[in-house]
């Protein structure tokens, strides 16, 4: 029997968006600005790329008025914009309290007025789903921001702006992920976000979804509101009985659920909503229905009369959104023919015949940067299409931004973006000391330590792996220290594979459960595995159980108990979330898990000693064993998955039997891993939510590392054999910082003055090479340089470079800032505008010599000579 539901839903409240009280995201903010003014270390932050991946794409829109402009937002790496049809792009929204996007709009009839909704509308724990801080709305294009309020929404579904009203404005507020709140729900503007209504909520569990409006008549809006129970685990928590759709016809001011022929049980899931360009009472609404199988719980239903009833469209079963429904759940429909619908899951359903039959959206794609993916991306998040052209469709998925000109047939991949979402990072050794990285579903790359060329020249990144779907989530990448052809990398939830570079061949060595014992594996998504620092051939590998290996990974035994269970009931954990050996100890283990226990074993997996007192319950993010201290070890820990988004990091002298919180003088945001320096005992680095922190004393006193680093979160970090540090973020790819400066500075055998001036030695350095061709620079080969030098104060400084005759050959005035400062030399000496017809370039390039860099400020001159070889 199908039951008819008709609630009435009046305003609620109306709000100024100064009332919120401050977003958590906004306090710490304030305190990262503080260390931004008060660093002493104005080192630049340097961008290695990759682009080769790309990231996931959350929302993004071309603008109708200027075919050309691109806005792409990427769930964790910001909003870029291109004006030249994808050619370049630039972030335009940086330094916010988030960088973490739920969805863009353009106002219809004005395109140059943009709402921004911060906080990640993807419902996924995995560390790194960015929460927001409301609203923000540009009037320019993206060029300068205004926050709109709605601060305490931490996550944005959609937003929907009146078609002939830019002030008019609807947001889908999904408020907190992971612990009930009564901020979400639909709010409405009519004052370009100055004030706003809540003009539809159910309860605390559940949030808005989606909201569109009629383009033809713009007093009917449709809204979906999705219900979560947040005591469960993921795949439990994405349904619920209210669960539904709402339609108003006067504005947004009143609601009426829609219900009748909707799935009406209690395992109603997340709901899509598109409306028929030109007849308002046509609907589609996407339905994750997990009252029936998951695998087919994707169904497509289609109203003709406003809502009051619903009929599914398709009498076959629809599988394209596999069992992860709650994932996507948008539906688009052709602004000139609302018989053809598109509906996002895994793959793209695409039907013209309103809902009756679908094929899989696929075709040929050509990228920007050469890459091995032959096909569209999967898990796709967002769409546009043209009202002009229909034919111009454009996806957001897992894999990045694509465009496509002839409905799908072929696509561009604008893989041309720094913002990949790492989860790790291992650096080599040996040369040529290359950067292994894994990241969200974009599989494991890899690459140099070098700085990200300009536009038309190649990302020098490789794949060490991809899936046959263009993607694949890359965890965990080991480098074995006794052959340099075996690598390691792993995927999700704890598959490990050994890979031959020389052969190719690839092998899975994910340990399994011997058939004689009764025990339940679990693994955490990013699952933590190594490969023994004192030993090449020994592997360990954590999930709720530990086990080794002593032939990389043929054979495997258990050497552990449950370590979930532990002796506080809010410990109780799935798996192990970090796990380490001692550098300095063979067999001297520590693990901790995803909600705060922390295991120490002394005799390599013998006895197991549960040392968690005064520890928080979040998911232990990274555990550090001291090179220089057998007793000490750090840990830090993030409690993102659970709305807590505070500091946690710690320090024990004594293998963990005590902990020291080691936070102040930290930003009060999510700590997600610490590592020693190299060389100085009391040095370790943070990195964190937004930044990178060095402290010089164990972590008593924290000063912010570099002040030009992107705000987003740093999910790795490791220092490589040219004494510079890696850092690998999810957002914004790698990033590497010089510490040779730092070094010298603080070397005690260093003696000078820090009341004066002072400039660094420079290394000696490659030119950029000549082509064999035309004798003209390579580009690809120019490697810029660091200049460094220290002030007491800030202050102008001049800086020159002359020859071995001692003519200047290059001059530059800066402003000097307090502290270590570096000048990044890009070896162009002179740019020439010449009109000559057969001049090969611009740019004058530093040749092979001797020079020196002369340094000027106030009545101070400093000199260091240094060389350029080919």
């Amino acid at each position: 029997m199908k039951c008819f539901f008709t609630y009435l839903f009046p305003v609620l409240m109306i709000l100024n968006c100064s009332l919120f009280s401050q977003n958590p995201l906004e306090k710490s903010f304030h305190q990262l600005q503080q260390k931004v003014a008060t660093t002493q270390f104005h080192l630049p932050w340097v961008s290695l790329g990759p682009v080769v991946n790309s990231a996931r794409v959350e929302a993004l829109q071309i603008d109708p008025h200027n075919p050309g402009t691109f806005y792409v937002a990427f769930g964790s790496g910001n909003l870029w914009k291109s004006i030249d049809h994808g050619i370049s792009w630039k972030p335009v929204f940086e330094n916010k309290p988030s960088h973490g996007i739920g969805d863009i709009a353009l106002a219809p009839s004005d395109s140059r007025v943009i709402y921004l909704g911060t906080g990640e509308s993807l419902r996924k724990q995995r560390n790194f789903t960015l929460p927001g801080n409301g609203i923000y709305r540009s009037d320019d294009g993206g060029n300068t921001w205004d926050h709109r309020g709605l601060s305490e929404n931490w996550h944005v579904g959609e937003i929907a702006v009146h078609p002939q009203d830019p002030d008019i404005v609807f947001v889908a507020a999904m408020g907190k992920f992971w612990s009930e709140s009564d901020k979400q729900g639909i709010y409405k503007s009519i004052n370009g976000g100055k004030d706003w209504k809540k003009v539809l909520y159910v309860d605390e569990k559940t949030r808005a979804n989606d909201i569109v409006i009629s383009h033809t008549n713009p007093d009917i809006i449709y809204a979906t509101m999705w219900e979560n129970n947040i005591d469960t685990i993921l795949p439990e928590s994405v349904y619920g009985p209210n669960s539904g759709i709402y339609r108003s016809e006067d504005g947004g001011e009143h609601w009426i659920r829609r219900s009748a022929g909707l799935p009406s049980g209690s395992r109603t899931g997340r709901i899509g909503v598109a409306v028929s360009f030109q007849d308002p009472d046509i609907a589609y609404a996407l339905v994750d229905n997990l009252n029936k199988e998951r695998s087919n719980a994707a169904e497509v239903y289609r109203t003709e009369d406003a809502g009051i009833s619903w009929l599914r469209t398709h009498p076959d079963d629809l599988t394209f959104s596999s069992t992860i429904g709650w994932y996507f759940s948008d539906i688009y429909v052709n602004p000139r023919n609302d018989q053809e619908i598109y509906a996002l899951g895994v793959r793209i359903a695409h039907s013209e015949d309103g809902g009756k039959t679908f094929r899989i959206l696929d075709g040929a794609v050509q990228h920007i940067n050469p890459s091995p993916a032959q096909t569209l991306h999967l898990d796709h998040c967002e769409m546009w299409i043209s009202e002009q052209n229909p034919n111009q469709i454009a996806v957001g998925n897992d894999g990045g931004f694509y465009l496509s000109y002839n409905g799908g047939d072929h696509w561009m991949h604008y893989n041309n973006i720094p913002a990949g979402e790492f989860y790790t990072i291992t650096v080599e050794k040996k040369r040529p000391h290359r950067i292994f990285g894994g990241t969200q579903d974009d599989a494991t790359v890899f690459g140099p330590a070098e700085e990200a060329k300009a536009i038309g020249l190649p990302d020098k990144w490789q794949y060490l792996w991809i899936d046959a779907w263009s993607g694949g989530d890359g965890c965990i990448t080991q480098l074995d220290p006794d052959d340099p052809d075996i690598i390691y990398f792993s995927m999700q939830e704890g598959f490990v594979m050994r890979k031959d570079q020389k052969s190719g061949t690839a092998v899975p060595i994910k340990p399994l459960a011997d058939s004689l014992e009764s025990i339940d594996l679990r693994y955490n998504f990013v699952s933590p595995y190594f490969v023994s620092p004192h030993q090449g051939q020994t592997l360990y590998h954590a999930g709720n159980y530990i086990f080794k290996s002593q032939d990389r990974g043929d054979n495997w035994k258990r050497i552990s108990p449950d370590l979930s269970v532990s002796a506080s009931n809010a410990k109780r954990s799935l798996a192990a979330s970090a796990f380490v050996e001692s550098p300095l100890k063979a067999g001297q283990l520590f693990a901790g898990t995803d909600h705060g226990a922390f295991w120490f074993s002394p005799d390599d997996g013998m006895t197991w000693q549960e040392r968690s007192e005064g520890l928080a319950d979040g998911y232990v993010r990274s555990i550090c064993p001291s090179k220089f201290n057998p007793n000490r070890v750090y840990l830090t820990m993030t409690g993102l998955d659970y709305d807590d988004l505070n500091a946690y990091a710690y320090r024990s002298e004594d293998q963990g039997a005590h902990w020291q919180p080691i936070t102040s003088g930290l930003p009060d945001q999510p700590v997600n891993v610490i590592i020693e320096d190299r060389y100085f005992k009391n040095f370790i680095y943070a990195g964190t939510h937004r930044g990178v922190f060095i402290s010089r004393n164990g972590g008593e006193i924290w000063e912010l590392l570099g002040s030009d680093f992107p705000y987003v979160p740093v999910a790795d970090l490791a220092i490589n054999e040219q004494d510079e540090l890696i850092v690998a973020t999810h957002g914004r790819g790698i990033y590497k910082i010089d510490l040779s400066s730092i070094y010298f500075m603080f070397n005690a055998s260093e003696n000078r003055s820090s009341n004066d001036p002072f400039l660094f030695p420079i290394l000696d350095f490659p030119a950029g090479k000549l082509r064999t061709s035309h004798r003209d620079v390579d580009q690809a080969s120019v490697q810029n340089q660091n200049f460094s030098f220290y002030l007491p104060k800030k202050n102008e400084v001049g800086l020159q470079i002359k020859d071995d005759k001692m003519e200047v050959i290059w001059e530059k005035k800066i402003e000097g800032k307090k502290g270590i400062n570096v000048f990044r030399f890009d070896q162009v000496l002179e740019n020439k505008n010449a009109l000559e017809p057969y001049v090969l370039q611009s740019k004058v390039y530093i040749r092979p010599g001797q020079y020196k860099l002369w340094l000027t400020v106030g009545s101070f001159k400093l000199e260091r000579a240094f060389t350029v070889h080919e």
